[in-house]
């Protein structure tokens, strides 16, 4: 199997077309590149046909492109129907994949987690619904894919095998939405409760490949795969950034990347690991700086995550921090651009220069909203112990002759109620 993987990898060149105003084949190209394909040519119209999504003379074009280079696969921008992509593979001589079947491979390809697969299952038994014809084997294999319940379902022959076809993937659909439902529902118990407890938490949002799980092993350690490939972490991964001193420590989740055009399957896929960044303190919004698309790329960022507030009735707002990464890859002028046009930006590079402006200023936003204070709690009054312990996080406790000794870090406006139990750290 390894061996034939290897070998359809070789063969596996693409070409790429787009169709209408809004083309982005350089992401397209990076998403056919994340799955393994070699994008070996590109096409595009300026309007969007409604049969075969080029027109027939671009179809022509395509044809003789595809035979020129060699090419197994033509990628499209956008979601097709099921009879444009006939029309398009007929004429193209190539398998057809469109940009949403694309992206749920490179997500069914990365799901680490129960739940990540139970919802790119999802998200890939609903697009396949309406084309049961139009599964394609190839780049299944490519992306090393499998999984999911009823996916060989599909395979009968007659009107009444696909009405059987259609059934059993209806039926799985329904149990899937069921498991999700629970998911959800157990997630939403343990966010209210991390959120009236613990350390104060931070969670970098941006779009794919700006950097954040770069920033992420930076800031806390942890070993996450850093390649440069779109939708690299689809989960998300939480870690505890120490300080070992005066300063609050504080949880660092690295949320999955947005991106154009997300297919409408995925979004409550998409949605659910952004979970983190509706119940953080505070957002970390990373881009790449070297994006030709940068300010685009913040924008639809920022839009996404103000539907998601919107969307969740939410009046909890975490504090933003606008993080450019990956500045060792612009010249001065370009830089200086940056800092005047978004002055409250920090400009960083987590490869070569590493992170700690980003972590000062963290701290400093974190300073605002949680402090760091020693206790002391008397023995008679032990219930407000219990109290603490449900509102903050615990770093030392040790009985004392005079009561519970504690170093805590509270919610700022949580500490003020205990201002007649501080004392100076050193105190005993």
């Amino acid at each position: 199997m390894a061996e034939e993987l290897a070998e359809k990898k070789k063969r596996g060149r693409a070409v790429l077309v787009g169709a209408g105003e809004e083309c982005y084949l350089d992401e397209l190209g990076r998403l056919a590149e994340t799955l393994g394909l070699e994008v070996a040519g590109r096409l595009e119209q300026s309007r969007r046909d409604g049969a075969g999504y080029l027109g027939r003379g671009k179809r022509e074009e395509l044809r003789e492109l595809v035979g020129r280079l060699g090419a197994s696969f033509v990628l499209a921008d956008d979601e097709l129907s099921a009879s444009q992509a006939r029309v398009l593979e007929r004429d193209a001589g190539a398998t057809v994949v469109d940009r949403t079947e694309l992206i749920i491979r490179i997500f069914e390809a990365h799901a680490r987690d129960a739940a990540s697969r139970l919802q790119v299952e999802l998200a890939d038994l609903e697009y396949r619904l309406p084309r049961l014809k139009g599964r394609n084997p190839e780049l299944s294999r490519l992306a090393g894919g499998g999984g999911g319940g009823g996916r060989g379902a599909t395979r009968g022959p007659g009107e009444q095998q696909l009405e059987y076809d259609r059934r059993a993937i209806r039926e799985r659909i329904s149990v899937i939405r069921r498991k999700l439902r629970d998911e959800e529902a157990a997630r939403k118990v343990r966010g209210s409760r991390l959120r009236r407890s613990g350390p104060p938490s931070v969670a970098l949002v941006g779009y794919t490949n700006a950097g954040k799980t770069t920033i992420l092993n930076r800031l806390s350690g942890a070993g996450k795969s850093t390649r440069d490939w779109l939708f690299e972490t689809l989960e998300t991964t939480t870690r505890l950034v120490e300080d070992g001193g005066s300063r609050p420590d504080f949880v660092l989740t690295d949320t999955v990347g947005f991106i154009r055009k997300l297919p409408a399957q995925l979004v409550h896929s998409f949605a659910s690991t952004l979970e983190a960044a509706r119940d953080a303190d505070v957002l970390v919004i990373c881009a790449d700086a070297s994006s030709p698309d940068l300010e685009e790329e913040v924008r639809v960022v920022r839009n996404t995550l103000s539907d998601l507030l919107r969307r969740t009735n939410d009046s909890h707002a975490p504090a933003e921090i606008l993080c450019f990464n990956k500045t060792d890859l612009l010249p001065l002028n370009r830089i200086m651009q940056l800092r005047n046009r978004h002055p409250d930006a920090l400009l960083i590079s987590a490869l070569e220069g590493g992170c700690e402006p980003l972590l000062e200023r963290i701290y400093e936003t974190i300073s605002g909203m949680w402090e760091r204070v020693s206790l002391l709690v008397p023995h008679s009054e032990y219930g407000i112990v219990s109290r603490i312990h449900g509102r903050a996080e615990i770093h030392s406790r040790r009985h004392t002759e005079r009561g519970v000794l504690m170093e805590v870090t509270l919610p700022r406006e949580d500490a003020a109620r205990y201002e007649g139990y501080r004392v100076a750290a050193a105190s005993s």
